[in-house]
């Protein structure tokens, strides 16, 4: 039992080194004023989706170098590139792409890939023809730049965007995503913001990535007071918690049951949740540096 809660005080340590790593980058006070630091905020949420996280990386990348060229963001004032993107509100509409696949009877399939998607939605939406045309872009990953061409290449994420630059130049109000969460979550619940991610307002985000940004929301707004109950919205599940939960004696693929787990764990071990649940992730994606780091220099095998 001593050893499980050290365990369980180990992993909530790394999600502090989780909030040092990827959170420390973000300063509420621009997020709050900036919409664009808000907007690269919430992609570098919304595009991790169950692939590869480089992947993912690269897909977030290529948006946030195609916006501010197109809408010229940081070479000029806030506001007016603000204007610029208001203005072609009208090729934020998802429904082009829903017909398509409804008149193709695509379903799930991906509507990039089929030969008439160039002439029938490419050529009649330029921002959906910029999303879908490759261009080389300089990607941070793992404390390494490189280069690379890229392109959104699934339509739920193009669809995505487009939903999100929708909302966010639909009113006033919308414009900075972030401060907009945080106001929601503060005056009308964890709930009520889960609930409108993962609405058919937002396609794309899912119930993980809905957890996942309000997570990180939280972590980085400590005042921000959410009741038990709501811990289950902000407690996201990927394959790496899956797997550390079986090796903790845990074996099962049910979210919920995987959620309410470790949520109950964390309360008779006085362990804070949202720590403990971004230090899963930590530990099995940073596994190997951790070994390196704390024990193969400290021990003799």
């Amino acid at each position: 039992m001593h050893s499980e809660k050290r365990i369980f005080n180990n992993i909530e340590r790394l999600g502090e080194k989780y909030c040092e790593k990827y959170l420390s980058c973000w300063k509420t006070s621009v997020l709050e004023k900036n919409w664009w630091e808000a907007l690269k905020f919430f992609f570098s949420h919304s595009f991790m989706r169950g692939r590869r996280d480089k992947l993912s990386n690269e897909y977030y990348f290529f948006t946030r170098h195609l916006l501010e060229d197109t809408y010229n963001i940081n070479n000029t004032s806030p506001d007016e590139a603000y204007r610029r993107l208001t203005h072609d509100r009208v090729y934020f509409d998802k429904r082009i792409m829903l017909d398509f696949k409804k008149s193709r009877n695509l379903m799930k399939k991906n509507s990039i890939k089929h030969p008439d998607f160039k002439s029938n939605i490419a050529s009649k939406n330029p921002i959906i023809k910029l999303f879908v045309t490759p261009r080389e872009v300089e990607i941070e990953w793992d404390n390494e730049i490189y280069k690379k061409p890229v392109r959104l290449g699934n339509d739920t994420d193009i669809m995505m965007v487009l939903d999100v630059l929708k909302f966010i130049s639909s009113e006033p109000q919308r414009k900075n995503i972030y401060a907009h969460l945080k106001h929601k979550i503060e005056k009308e619940g964890v709930k009520n913001v889960f609930d409108m991610l993962v609405s058919s307002e937002f396609r794309g985000i899912s119930d993980k990535i809905a957890s996942f940004t309000i997570r990180d929301i939280l972590m980085m707004n400590p005042r921000l007071e959410i009741g038990q109950e709501d811990y289950l919205m902000t407690f996201p599940i990927d394959t790496w918690v899956i797997k550390i939960s079986k090796k903790m004696g845990f074996d099962s693929k049910n979210i919920e049951k995987v959620k309410i787990y470790f949520l109950e764990k964390c309360i008779n071990y006085r362990i804070d949740p949202l720590k403990f649940n971004a230090g899963l992730w930590y530990l099995g994606f940073h596994s190997l540096d951790i070994l390196l780091e704390q024990y193969l220099g400290k021990i003799k095998i």
